[in-house]
Formats: structure tokens, sequence, C-alpha cells
């Protein structure tokens, strides 16, 4: 997959970024990529190439989605790929199910443009400690998070599988730079 650096991709960045899915071992290394590429990289990416503190990266992001021109593409779609991430997360075993259920639910909360309100995922919540944390009732309830926002789900999976390449670059790299 070719990633073009336009502000609907810098909005799913920002995502990513926010949820905590990727951080600059997934990134630097796609930026000089970006930046090699084209005759006049975007500022932002020259930027985002150089920070490693999440929070500069998050900024970077998200000033250059509200730059000129201005345009709509922050929307409920992307509050929905932070589910995604999240779930990503959890498949990646970085989260567990009761803090993927909690973290979306506090999002939704904040965000309130989810496709499912907070009180989703906190009833869901509430369900898996009552049963004890029940694996079975896991598999249930994974199934049905994974059905209902499979398509952000897609999406986010399939830029960060590239990100994952650039990140095990970056691993390999810091290797053979500490070699004697």
């Amino acid at each position: 997959m070719k990633i073009e650096p336009t502000k609907e991709f810098a909005c799913t960045l920002g995502v990513m970024l926010g949820s905590k899915l990727i951080w600059y071992k997934h990134f630097q290394l796609f930026c000089d990529d970006i930046i090699l590429e084209y005759a006049k990289p975007p500022y932002w990416i020259i930027e985002l190439a150089t920070v490693r503190y999440q929070g500069t990266a998050i900024e970077i992001v998200n000033k250059y989605i509200r730059s000129e021109p201005f345009i709509t593409y922050y929307n409920s779609k992307h509050c929905d790929q932070y589910i995604a991430c999240l779930y990503i997360k959890y498949t990646r075993r970085e989260l567990s199910w009761a803090s993927l259920l909690l973290e979306a639910g506090q999002y939704a909360d904040g965000c309130e443009a989810v496709k499912e309100p907070c009180e989703y995922f906190y009833e869901l919540l509430t369900e898996y400690e009552a049963e004890e944390f029940d694996i079975e009732l896991e598999h249930k309830q994974r199934e049905e998070i994974q059905d209902k926002f499979r398509i952000e789900i897609d999406e986010v999976q399939e830029i960060y599988d590239v990100f994952r390449v650039y990140f095990k670059q970056y691993i390999q790299k810091e290797r053979e730079a500490s070699k004697p």
C-alpha cells in the first residue's frame, strides 16, 4: 500500500498517534521516505521526521489538519477509527479486553461521535466483570465489536501494516548501530 501524505491520511495518522497504536519508531523512517520521494515534501512531514515526543507529533499532525485549505475530513469516521486502534492493540496483546472496553467507553464519552455511545462499552465491561472475565464472553463481545467496527478496523490495519514494516526497519537500524 502506498500512502500519500494527504489531510485524510493525516486525520487517520492523528488517531493512530492519539491512541498510541504507533509512535516515533513507526513513523520516522516513513517520513524520511516521503521526504526523499517528493521534490517539495510537505513541511509537516519534515517536522514530524524529527520528533520523538508523542504529544509533539500529535500537535504537528493536528496543526496540519487544521491548516488551509480547510477540510471537513475529521468526522465520526475518524472517531470510530480510534476504537479500531484500540481493537488492534487488543489483538496484539497490548491491551486486555477490560482495558479496551474502559478506554473505548471513556473515548466515546468525550468524543460523542462514535457509532456506539459510551454506555454501550460500559455495559459490556460491566457484564464482563460480573462474569468474572469469562473468556467465552470475551470472545462473544470481541466478535460483536469486530462486526460493528469491521470497516474501520480494516482501514486502520492496512495503514498499520505499513507502519509495522517501518518499525521493524527502525529496530533493525538500532540493533546494527549498537553493535561494536
